[in-house]
């Protein structure tokens, strides 16, 4: 995806209410981190598949960002190292890690959105 924020999420992002980006950032990676905890790596590697096959989106970026929930195959980077994979935009990382929240939410979740709520930070 050449410019991830002008896809479906950009309006959530760029808005006229933005999201608090450290707010977001902090929920996706709490999702996504927690996930990694109760799944297999077949699984994670079943997330990304289903992201790159129902979204179009190259198989390598997402994997980029995978190692979040678990993925064999992500790299071994630092969080700034997997932003600047993105061109460096945090806002380009940050679709990767909710496209990544779909897929498991598809392949793990059975379709149910609320399965992510398992994981919720709590107060």
């Amino acid at each position: 995806m050449d410019n991830p924020s002008k896809g479906p999420g950009g309006s959530f992002i760029e808005g006229e209410h933005p999201s608090d980006p450290t707010a977001v950032w902090a929920i996706l990676m709490g999702w996504l981190v927690s996930a990694r905890e109760q799944i297999t790596e077949e699984q994670a590697r079943d997330a990304v598949r289903w992201v790159s096959d129902s979204l179009g989106i190259k198989h390598d970026d997402l994997v980029q960002a995978a190692g979040f929930i678990g993925h064999p195959d992500a790299p071994n980077v630092t969080l700034n190292e997997a932003i600047e994979h993105y061109g460096g935009d945090p806002i380009n990382f940050t679709l990767y890690m909710v496209m990544l929240c779909g897929g498991l939410v598809a392949t793990v979740g059975d379709a149910d959105p609320d399965w992510l709520k398992q994981f919720d930070l709590s107060a």
